[in-house]
């Protein structure tokens, strides 16, 4: 399977004039302006600046194109991106480029004074690219180091290793309360084109995707578009007041999103706009039961799907088949998807001489059905997620007689707000250092927009006052994310605990019930 930049490269020889990206706000770029960018910016990196295959990059953006030129050419010269989250704060970027040793970082005109100040801190990181006109001394400029570059600069690149991955993005690190970072193969799209098949996609359609290139989802959006050398359209940030007019203007064949963005587009205005739109379908992570107030309200069918940055997509709904409530479609050929028992045999309707259908189980994908090598540098956690042949998420899950999926619960103590993964662990493991917490526990609010928000129950250290969420976001703020901020803090005498002296979360969320009925 080819790479990412192998591929613009073949289109680029077969369409170069065809928009491969358009952009609210950033431009355009066709497939022929797109591989000679990343071309030459792969040049800079490795002639120029010296860098080595195996040596990593970072990645701070938003959508943008050059973030796409650069994540194709870091990765055609085996220097694997890093995705990062320009929301982070300065501790969370400092523990990512730390634990990932990368070399240089690239990124957003208001991040490169942080990114210098992280640089003058973390040995690893040499060097600070930075988009815009007006850059800092001590940093360089992208548009003039892609410049400065020979035209032929493709020609010249250096052959990568083939255990060189292809990028790595951060998980929300459940376990440990630092994330970890998932490494994937370079020929990271080699499950794409399957997806357009399914979906009945080719090379005339246009997507528009508003969830972030560094999520999965956002890079699973990008990938589809570009496999079949169709075209992408989307927005530096997600804008819901701009949506509709963007599809007007661009005219978009599919929607690839989260269910978050489902909700709020629902939340809209009726406009003029909506009902006479190009899109044919809308493909929705977890998108339940807003599915059909959005094929009723739109008039485009929205295909429901169950997967995860390590796996890529499991199961989708079908547009020919029925759809069943609760349920995320069916698995489609190749996914490796399964339910897997305590002991490790599959509970799976599909499989012969196993489990009667509705058993539940933990969701497992077969290893060579993904690209997913490992996570860097955790050799321990890498083992306890592959093993007996499945890459095992942590998800609890069935599927019924007929083959549909329906997700049950989760083992990973998580908390999904929107599209990200929050680690409660993480987010404990700071609020902890509040003056006034003596222990802290954070579980998931249900929330119909984004699915849930975080809230922290706090026993209060001897002789203080519980600090209400104000306090704690104030404390917490250069440490964590804003989405990672408790929303609500609940006051609690002692937190619940197992008699080993784990905490009783489900007791927490029962509790937090009551709250919310009350």
């Amino acid at each position: 399977m080819p790479t990412l930049y192998e591929l613009m490269q073949q289109h680029a020889e077969h369409r170069p004039e065809k928009l491969a990206l358009i952009s609210e706000h950033d431009g355009t770029r066709t497939y022929a302006e797109l591989v000679e960018n990343e071309a030459r910016l792969a040049h800079a990196f490795t002639h120029e600046l010296g860098f080595a295959p195996g040596e990593r990059s970072c990645i701070w953006m938003w959508n943008r194109p050059e973030f796409v030129e650069v994540q194709h050419a870091a990765a055609a010269v085996g220097l694997p991106p890093v995705l990062a989250n320009p929301e982070w704060a300065d501790a969370e970027m400092e523990f990512v480029l730390e634990h990932s040793h990368a070399r240089f970082i690239v990124c957003e005109p208001e991040l490169a004074e942080r990114a210098l100040a992280l640089a003058r801190r973390i040995d690893s990181l040499d060097c600070v690219i930075t988009l815009g006109d007006s850059v800092p001394d001590a940093a360089l400029g992208l548009k003039a180091l892609r410049d400065a570059a020979p035209a032929d600069a493709g020609a010249r690149l250096p052959p990568v290793p083939d255990d060189v991955p292809g990028h790595l993005m951060y998980t929300s690190g459940t376990t440990t309360g630092r994330p970890k970072a998932v490494t994937f193969q370079r020929d990271f799209p080699r499950n794409a084109p399957r997806y357009d098949e399914m979906l009945g996609l080719g090379a005339s359609d246009r997507s528009i995707f508003v969830t972030p290139l560094f999520h999965g989802n956002g890079a699973a959006g990008l990938i589809s578009a570009l496999s079949l050398g169709g075209s992408a359209v989307f927005q530096r940030r997600f804008s819901a007041r701009r949506f509709w007019p963007l599809v007007d203007r661009t005219r978009p064949s599919y929607l690839l999103t989260l269910a978050p963005i489902v909700h709020i587009l629902l939340g809209l205005r009726p406009s003029a706009f909506e009902r006479e739109h190009s899109l044919r379908m809308i493909v929705a992570l977890g998108a339940g039961a807003a599915a059909p107030l959005m094929e009723e309200r739109y008039g485009v069918p929205v295909i429901d799907w169950y997967g995860m940055t390590e796996a890529g997509m499991g199961t989708f709904t079908r547009l020919s088949e029925e759809r069943r409530p609760g349920s995320s479609g069916r698995r489609f050929e190749g996914s490796g998807m399964t339910i897997l028992r305590e002991d490790g045999s599959v509970a799976d309707p599909d499989e012969v001489g196993v489990a009667d259908p509705d058993e539940v189980g933990e969701v497992g994908f077969a290893t060579g059905a993904t690209g997913f090598q490992g996570y860097l540098d955790d050799d321990e956690a890498t083992r306890n997620a592959v093993f007996g042949g499945y890459f095992h998420t942590g998800d609890l899950g069935r599927f019924d007689a007929d083959g549909y999926f329906y997700f049950v619960d989760r083992k990973k103590d998580i908390v999904r707000r929107g599209g990200e993964n929050i680690s409660s662990a993480e987010v404990e493991m700071v609020l902890r250092q509040h003056p006034d917490v003596a222990e802290v526990a954070i579980v998931g609010r249900p929330d119909p927009v984004l699915g849930e928000r975080v809230a922290a129950f706090v026993v209060a250290a001897e002789g203080s006052v519980p600090p209400d969420a104000s306090s704690i976001a104030k404390f917490a703020e250069d440490r964590l994310a804003g989405y990672k901020l408790p929303e609500s803090v609940l006051p609690i005498e002692e937190l619940p605990r197992t008699a080993t002296g784990k905490v009783e979360k489900f007791r927490l969320r029962k509790q937090l019930g009551d709250v919310v009925r009350d």
